[in-house]
């Protein structure tokens, strides 16, 4: 959590020097995130039924979806529009 705290705390700041550096910064961050949980998941899994609950599922099933993403079809919402001019579509 304090890796992606202070990825967004710098990201404004950052973006106007460079925005996909600010962008990459938040992104792997949140990444962070959900491996971290996927590691406590590992570690857990034999007492708790993770995919018998919603919002634990959903946060394994997107860990896995950009954890083994290697096609262009997963791109953060952050790249799509920070760096790809998204926001004037």
């Amino acid at each position: 959590m304090r890796l992606y705290g202070e990825a967004h705390m710098r990201f404004h700041k950052l973006k106007l020097v460079d925005g996909e550096e600010a962008i990459n910064n938040l992104d792997c961050a949140f990444e962070a995130k959900l491996e971290a949980f996927h590691s406590l998941y590992d570690v857990t899994q034999d007492g708790f039924d993770y995919f018998s609950h919603g919002d634990t599922a959903l946060l394994i099933l997107l860990r896995n979806a950009v954890h083994h993403r290697n096609h262009l079809l997963f791109k953060s919402w952050n790249q799509d529009i920070g760096l790809n001019n998204g926001y004037k579509k």
